[in-house]
């Protein structure tokens, strides 16, 4: 009979990576109770859409009301940073660098890649991103060779994220990571090398899984495929994969790559992150039950509401479909019925007194349905942020000073879930702006707008780039990736104008500054969608929007001796146009 402790000696004498690997599992373990409430939350949403057949008894989702009420509330477009610094001499090299990650955020389109993405799995469980550089190309710099790549933001879902499944909260972590899949032949020739005994890594690189069996609607967010190994193949794949799993370790700031259990107990790879010493992992959660790393998203909070509504509607539509009026009269009335029947609108009818003719109600909706889905419609507008006004369906109290006291509580809680989602946008950006400006290829051409005089093409690159990172503090402008309507923009500009440009004009024109008063009228109009501006608004000089900075010359035409031909940059360019 084995001894108390035999049963440990193995975990003892396991590996570094055999001893990762069953941390990965433990971690599935011990969150697939909330993958699986997950999944039910997404299949709530998605109201069976991704299911064969068609099924009514969804009539009114909550859950989409709510997803939809707060995401556009957190993110709706791109964000814009703002680059300062407090040495003096390095802000105009702030502004061009605020410029180009402005630049480059746009270019990326984060906003429909990324952080709407994040928000929307935010509301089911934890918006979580990876950081990364992707490494495509290689560089010979003073005879280094160096990698280089592009800066990436990736998508990390709850079902392939891996935490400590130890740690009681965050803080406590020792590693976090995430599970993907790379084509076998790829992952071979990137983990190329040999392990301590001598013996080829790529050996140990077998496929788990066939590219067309594994991405299918209706296995959205399914634990149990991530918690199995081993997927079904298909014949008519395109091409095998394998499953890896990368480890940010804190203590050392590397990034291991591991198999998932079942497979060799080996590290493929293991290499030091760049920049600030921290994961580059971004977590976004709104509330964290104490003592847990994993947080209770805010549809779970909607789930009982969205069933409960849902029953009594289904009850209610059943009644009012079975609802019937009938006219019941005796046979000798038979004549008298017909001619009922047979009316319309308005007719005059005789009856004798002996034709008995009844109608008769059959079926309806119970009144008292009505009460119960008003209450819980109210319940859910009170559970947090999913006030009618908040997503602009409509008014809740009689009054306006009601209506205001309400849109300031409900904006609130709302608040309070973009204040944890402005920092985890302002983290990502972080890490984006470290790859930038370490980029050692880097080369982003902007235009350094001077209000009142001109605008001047700058470039960011390494050759121009003046001060350390840390000389340099990026924030995100608040509320920047919310959207808002031109009227809105309109009267933004019209209160500006009012409560601070014009009072302060006096002052501003002693230090030099003039007021563009035609390209003011041209931006107002322009938002408030008038067309033919133009047509009546005249000025005296033409506006420098309405120049032509050079013309246009034929191509292999001849030139006189002397002329010069310009690019679009200005530059003299002997062979633009040839």
């Amino acid at each position: 009979m084995p001894k108390k402790h035999d049963i440990y000696k193995k975990d003892v004498k396991a590996s570094f990576a055999s001893r990762l690997q069953q941390m990965a599992k433990l971690w599935m373990k011990k969150n697939e109770t909330v993958l699986k409430h997950q999944q039910k939350l997404l299949k709530l949403w998605a109201s069976g859409f991704y299911e064969d057949g068609y099924s009514r008894d969804h009539l009114i989702n909550l859950i989409d009301r709510g997803i939809y009420s707060i995401v556009p509330y957190l993110v709706e477009g791109n964000p814009k940073i703002m680059v300062e610094t407090l040495i003096g001499n390095y802000r105009p090299w702030a502004y061009i660098t605020q410029l180009s990650l402005n630049f480059l955020i746009n270019k990326m389109s984060l906003a429909d890649r990324v952080f709407i993405p994040a928000a929307i799995n935010s509301m089911f469980g934890a918006g979580i991103t990876r950081t990364f550089t992707e490494y495509d190309r290689t560089i010979n710099l003073e005879n280094e060779v160096i990698k280089t790549g592009t800066p990436s933001i990736k998508i990390i879902h709850d079902s392939s994220y891996i935490g400590d499944p130890i740690a009681r909260n965050r803080d406590d972590f020792i590693f976090e990571g995430d599970i993907y899949k790379l084509p076998t032949e790829y992952a071979k020739d990137l983990f190329a090398g040999k392990d301590k005994f001598g013996n080829e890594i790529a050996d140990y690189i077998l496929p788990d899984c066939k590219l067309i069996s594994d991405f299918s609607p209706e296995n959205i967010s399914n634990p149990n495929k991530i918690s199995q190994p081993n997927y079904n193949s298909s014949k008519f794949a395109l091409r095998d994969y394998t499953t890896f799993i990368d480890l940010y370790m804190y203590d050392t700031n590397h990034t291991i790559t591991i198999m998932p259990e079942g497979k060799k107990a080996k590290i493929l790879r293991e290499v030091e992150e760049e920049g600030p010493k921290e994961s580059p992992y971004d977590y976004l959660g709104y509330k964290f039950f104490p003592e847990s790393p994993v947080p209770i998203p805010p549809a779970w909070f909607w789930h009982d509401l969205d069933v409960s509504l849902n029953i009594v509607a289904k009850t209610a539509r059943e009644q009012a479909e079975s609802q019937r009026d009938l006219v019941v009269a005796p046979p000798a009335a038979r004549k008298g019925l017909e001619n009922i029947t047979n009316a319309k609108n308005m007719d005059v009818l005789i009856a004798n007194d002996s034709e008995n003719i009844t109608q008769l109600s059959f079926g309806g909706m119970n009144k008292e349905n009505f009460n119960w889905m008003n209450f819980v419609d109210v319940q859910f507008n009170k559970a947090g942020g999913t006030a009618e006004i908040m997503s602009g369906r409509g008014a809740d109290a009689p009054t306006l000073g009601q209506e205001k006291m309400q849109f300031a509580n409900a904006s609130r809680i709302v608040n309070n879930m973009y204040t944890r989602w402005h920092e985890f946008m302002t983290s990502i950006i972080r890490k984006l702006a470290w790859r930038v400006w370490t980029d050692p290829t880097v080369y982003i051409p902007v235009v350094h707008e001077i209000p009142g005089v001109e605008n001047l093409p700058k470039v960011f690159s390494q050759a121009d780039k003046v001060g350390d990172f840390y000389d340099f503090v990026f924030n995100l402008i608040p509320y920047s990736s919310q959207r808002t309507s031109p009227e809105a923009k309109y009267q933004t500009i019209m209160s500006f104008m009012a409560q601070w440009v014009l009072p302060t004009y006096q002052f501003a024109a002693q230090q030099g500054a003039e007021l563009d008063v035609p390209a003011v009228t041209q931006i107002m109009s322009d938002l408030l969608g008038i067309d033919n501006f133009n047509q009546f608004y005249k000025t005296a000089l033409p506006h420098e929007l309405e120049g032509i900075g050079y013309t246009m010359q034929p191509v292999g035409g001849e030139r006189k001796k002397g002329e010069e031909r310009l690019n679009i940059f200005g530059q003299q360019n002997d062979s633009f146009g040839a």
